[in-house]
């Protein structure tokens, strides 16, 4: 059950993400192009994939984590 909640925070933080950094990203991840070649489809850096890829991770990372509100 934790897990399906994970997944779908996740899905839900991938959603939110700007279009440009999900297609680097996925160019990356699910597409398995190495940085550079993602860097030359997406018309910039290779500093600005490998910017991205953590940026869309961090986001996932924290996404999966529920809400932590504080005590009343």
């Amino acid at each position: 059950m934790i897990r399906w909640l994970e997944m779908r925070r996740m899905r839900r933080a991938f959603r939110a993400l700007p279009e440009r950094d999900r297609a680097i990203f996925g160019s990356v991840r699910f597409d398995d192009l190495d940085y550079v070649a993602a860097a030359q489809l997406h018309g910039c850096s290779v500093e600005e994939v490998e910017r991205t890829v953590a940026r869309v991770l961090v986001a996932l990372d924290r996404g999966a984590k529920p809400e932590r509100r504080p005590w009343r």
